[in-house]
């Protein structure tokens, strides 16, 4: 056999391989087959589509866009062009998404499935008649000819019905979804969530936790509240003021980094919003690449070392690399002339002082909420039940509330970098002295435009994107006592937005 038949039998039982694991849904064996072939077969097109199937699945996205990107340059193939079209969608690159549903159109006029993707980005994007206008067309045409309406229709159709207020039509449309022979639990729980969300909106509180509670139990795992709060006093004790003072900093001047900071469903995405619509800063979302870092740390540490020579081969040379490669990272992501460029990743609050060694410059923004609020938000949200096992009960959620609380108040106490706390019922209520406030704190003069925070055409890509892309609105503030019932025996911290002025 020749050197190339060789290589051709590779690619093929490499293919089969990875395509076998795929349809088995073993992402993780196909993923390690993949990388594990040599670097010529993995710049081959179809090992590059099945790359992007893979990155996609692990969230790795813009490496799956990059994939899919490369594969149809080469093939010009439609597949991985839907690829592209998900994963970009996925990514809240809204604008794109929609060329790159257009130029499917274009390709191949007659399939319905680009017309539901498109749906997907302009609903994720906060255009909901735009999206209503291109699908309903589509489920009247299959309603009248009595076909059975695809999945993928029915799943972005009913995300439109809540958002057009037709909540019966929904909820119906939902439970046929979910009853569905086969159904996987992946589908289930957002759905169940969704449904939720439509009970809760049409006040049948009730039926909206009881569908929540089914969406909670699928994938649940159990919380230590104990175990937690334990976790949380060994990450005070290890980055307390004086073990800090001996801890690498990084040399990085930059004060563009701005960090929110503070438990989910505290108004994060509203305060992203607000400082992105002023002309001089911008959003990254939740960018997790202070949090890549902190793994990185985790798995170098040695506790029987003293600091820094317990983080082994990351001294304050590669903290200062890491710094200003993230600074890179932003001012990539954000508009030119950014002046500050703010990310609301979720486990900011445990990395504060993490990111006041990488950024001696950055402000931290402390986002908090009435945690009842926080409970029953979280509970009805559909989070990752493996990453926040917390969201699933009332009772757990107001344990994280009080230890991420606890540790805000330790890093205030041992950091020198500026924390300013902003409470989502005054943000909502006094926005003519809360928004300029926020802006004055970055070191940035007022501009009017933050109050038209709703109108920005950027998609947030977190459980807020429906309510960010609205006026300010207070009808959140107290929506605890609409589950007064479900909540009555669980104790939760007391809270008074208006106590007293800072």
């Amino acid at each position: 056999m020749t050197q190339f038949s060789q290589q051709q039998t590779t690619r093929n039982q490499s293919i089969q391989k990875d395509r076998e694991h795929l349809s088995r849904q073993e992402h993780a064996e196909a993923m390690k087959a993949i990388e594990g072939l040599p670097p010529k077969l993995r710049a081959d097109p179809e090992v590059l589509y099945l790359s992007a199937l893979c990155y996609e699945q692990f969230h790795r996205y813009p490496d799956a866009l990059h994939a899919a990107e490369r594969c149809a340059k080469i093939t010009k193939r439609i597949e991985p062009i839907v690829v592209v079209a998900r994963v970009q969608r996925l990514m809240g690159k809204t604008e794109e998404a929609l060329e790159t549903c257009a130029l499917l159109k274009r390709m191949k006029p007659n399939e319905d499935l680009f017309d539901f993707i498109r749906t997907g980005v302009l609903e994720e994007g906060g255009r909901f008649q735009e999206a209503t206008e291109v699908l309903e067309p589509l489920v009247e045409k299959y309603d009248a000819a009595g076909v059975e309406r695809p999945m993928a229709m029915k799943l972005e159709w009913s995300k439109l019905l809540v958002q057009n207020k037709r909540y019966d039509e929904a909820i119906e449309l939902i439970d046929d979804i979910v009853s569905t022979e086969g159904m996987p639990e992946g589908v289930i729980n957002p759905q169940l969530h969704l449904k939720a969300k439509a009970c809760d909106r049409k006040k049948d509180f009730a039926g909206a936790w009881e569908a929540a509670e089914k969406a909670n139990e699928i994938g649940q795992l159990e919380f230590d509240p104990e175990l937690y709060e334990e976790q949380v006093s060994v990450l005070i004790e290890n980055w307390s003021r004086e073990a800090m003072e001996r801890f690498p900093i990084s040399t990085c001047e930059s004060e563009m980094p701005v960090f929110v900071a503070g438990m989910p469903r505290s108004g994060t995405s509203l305060i992203d919003q607000i400082i992105d619509a002023h002309p001089k800063a911008a959003g990254v979302g939740e960018l997790a690449t202070i949090e890549g870092f902190a793994r990185k740390l985790g798995a170098a540490y040695d506790s029987d070392k003293a600091p820094p020579e317990c983080f082994g081969r990351y001294n304050a040379l590669r903290w200062t690399r890491a710094a200003n490669e993230y600074v890179r990272e932003i001012e990539k992501a954000s508009p030119p002339g950014s002046e500050r460029v703010v990310n609301k990743a979720l486990g900011n609050n445990k990395l504060v002082g993490l990111i006041a060694r990488l950024f001696p410059k950055t402000r931290i923004i402390h986002a908090i909420r009435d945690p009842r609020d926080v409970a029953i938000s979280c509970f009805m949200g559909g989070f990752n039940n493996r990453l926040h096992p917390w969201t699933t009960r009332a009772d757990w959620a107001s344990t994280a509330w009080q230890q991420s609380m606890r540790m805000m108040t330790h890093w205030k106490a041992a950091l020198d970098v500026p924390v300013l706390d902003v409470h989502y019922e005054r943000l909502v209520a006094e926005p003519e002295t809360e928004f300029p406030r926020i802006i004055d704190f970055l070191g940035l003069e007022w501009d009017d435009k933050c109050y038209d925070f709703h109108k920005s055409k950027r998609t947030v890509r977190t459980l807020s994107y429906d309510q960010v892309n609205r006026p300010l609105y207070t009808s959140s503030s107290g929506r605890h006592a609409n589950y007064a019932e479900q909540i009555a025996g669980v104790e939760f911290p007391h809270y008074d937005p208006f106590e007293r002025a800072e």
